[in-house]
């Protein structure tokens, strides 16, 4: 499996993303989270999120671990177990036990210029390709369009 697949929102991306399929996706909401508004309204952020922290983690960047946790929790718990069990042949098992078992609340944060910095840039680059099917509402999903567009039009003309 890859990081891609192991996302919650796998599915969502590989749908229409109609009503149907947007309901499925908020059935994977952990509400009682404060974090969870950014699962819920905006999974193209989510997901950029998603992606790149968990390479980073991949990658040995303890300080993108916290990160990882505080979008674990956005999910619900049956989809979170489920996320973690796609996951044990990418991250040793106590890492996994860690994701599994404690609040990031209690991590102590590190700050990390460069990695917020190219977290940023991912998220209005699109680098992992992901497609809107519905029209993009904020500036970064309208430039990661622009870019996702770009792109496809340049494998095409190959």
């Amino acid at each position: 499996m890859n990081i891609a697949q192991s996302s919650p929102l796998y599915e969502y991306w590989n749908s229409e993303q109609e009503d149907n399929d947007e309901n499925k996706r908020l059935l994977k909401l952990n509400p009682d989270e404060p974090a969870s508004n950014l699962f819920r309204n905006e999974p193209y952020k989510w997901e950029n999120l998603y992606q790149s922290v968990l390479r980073n983690v991949i990658n040995g960047d303890e300080s993108s671990i916290k990160g990882l946790m505080v979008l674990l929790s956005t999910i619900s718990q049956k989809e979170k177990d489920i996320v973690l069990n796609s996951l044990e042949p990418l991250l040793d098992k106590h890492l996994i036990s860690k994701l599994r078992n404690e609040k990031y609340q209690d991590i102590k944060s590190s700050k990390n210029f460069y990695t917020a910095l190219r977290i940023l840039l991912t998220i209005f680059i699109n680098p992992y390709q992901l497609e809107l099917k519905k029209e993009p509402n904020h500036l970064y999903e309208k430039t990661g369009m622009f870019f996702y567009k770009f792109r496809k039009m340049l494998l095409l003309n190959k």
